[in-house]
């Protein structure tokens, strides 16, 4: 039987990562046509197939070590470059924002609509269609991976994610500003707009399934495809407005649906001037740029006891003394990387020339 965890840690992880390289994205002003580059390439490296089959099917606990790696080529995979420090604070930022949001989670349902957030930010950062597409098709395949356990296999999936982070204790200063975390790294469970009670009810509700309509009540936050999922957890903490979401109701799933396609016209309209070559600065999309993760920034600082050499990140400049073609082949190799982690993992009688038909995949999840 494929282990529940890894889904849950993979997708949960990548959304996280995406919120971050967004934010500082936007932070440090980098050009509209490179950060759209930078999003979607991140977002159909996560999207791979064959690392979604890795993800899927694999029996055993997938380590930290392997998600780490992998989250890595991912991110490098782009036009960006990130030092060895920086993806070290980017991944334990990851970790602790993924450890907080299933520590606060209040059942099995809330573990799905948690990682549908995610799965949202994928569609809502994205600017290609037929990525948009993948993202329904990911959206479809984890209803129906989950649907098939009980809710008891599922909040058991959440207890071995947390048992594998509990070796991760980073203080998270928007953590510390917002009051969710302690100075001990522990967390304050202060978002209570949604509350499945599960354990309480465990003994009545454990051996139920995802899509089960024999409990009245229960059935709180949309699992469609632009449904509202009522919980905040797995939504962008980094957004500007994140602060107004915990006071005000939830967004209302057409709003949801209509801003989803705004951003996509959006994001298009630009790429297509580029591909026009209307951009008169079309050429640069793809001269690699560092990305300087945390510089500045308090409320995306990482603070841990032995952190007085860990602020020397890379600073953003597409004059480095590097030359672009080397750049350019550094993140070519990093897409090979990635094809040789599938590969490790996928016996070559089960992919067609290297590469797994996502239909396929959501076939195999069902």
């Amino acid at each position: 039987m494929p282990s529940l965890a890894n889904p849950l840690m993979y997708l949960n992880l990548g959304g996280e990562m995406l919120y971050v390289l967004r934010q500082r994205l936007e932070a440090q002003h980098i050009r509209s046509d490179k950060a759209i580059k930078v999003l979607d390439d991140v977002t159909i490296g996560l999207l791979n197939p064959n690392l979604l089959s890795i993800v899927t099917q694999e029996s055993h606990f997938i380590s930290l070590s392997w998600l780490r790696s992998t989250m890595e080529n991912i991110a490098l995979s782009s036009i960006m470059k990130l030092d060895n420090d920086s993806m070290n604070k980017l991944f334990d930022l990851m970790t602790m924002m993924v450890k907080y949001q299933l520590t606060a989670a209040t059942g099995p349902r809330e573990i799905i609509l948690i990682t549908l957030n995610h799965i949202d930010s994928f569609r809502e950062i994205i600017s290609s269609t037929n990525a948009h597409q993948c993202v329904t098709l990911v959206h479809e395949m984890v209803i129906n991976f989950y649907s098939k356990f009980t809710f008891n296999e599922i909040w058991q999936a959440r207890n071995d994610c947390l048992n594998e982070l509990s070796c991760i204790n980073v203080r998270v200063s928007i953590l510390l500003k917002l009051g969710i975390q302690n100075e001990d790294t522990t967390f304050n469970i202060t978002m209570n707009n949604y509350n499945e009670k599960f354990i309480e009810r465990q003994s009545e509700l454990g051996d139920l399934k995802l899509l089960d309509k024999t409990c009245e009540g229960y059935n709180v936050g949309s699992l469609k495809l632009f449904g509202d999922r009522v919980t905040l957890l797995g939504r962008n903490i980094y957004s500007s407005n994140f602060n107004n979401m915990i006071k005000t109701s939830r967004c209302i799933p057409k709003n949801h649906e209509k801003f989803s396609k705004n951003q996509e016209m959006k994001t298009e309209s630009g790429m297509l001037a580029v591909q026009l070559g209307t951009d008169e600065e079309s050429s640069a999309i793809s001269r690699p740029f560092s990305l300087n993760l945390f510089i500045n920034d308090t409320e995306m600082n990482l603070n841990t006891n032995n952190d007085s050499n860990s602020d020397k990140n890379l600073e953003v400049s597409e004059n480095e003394a590097v030359k672009d073609s080397d750049e350019i082949k550094s993140n070519k190799n990093y897409r090979d990387k990635l094809n040789k982690v599938c590969g490790d993992f996928i016996e070559s009688d089960n992919v067609d020339n290297g590469q797994l038909n996502l239909l396929q995949l959501l076939d195999e999840a069902e």
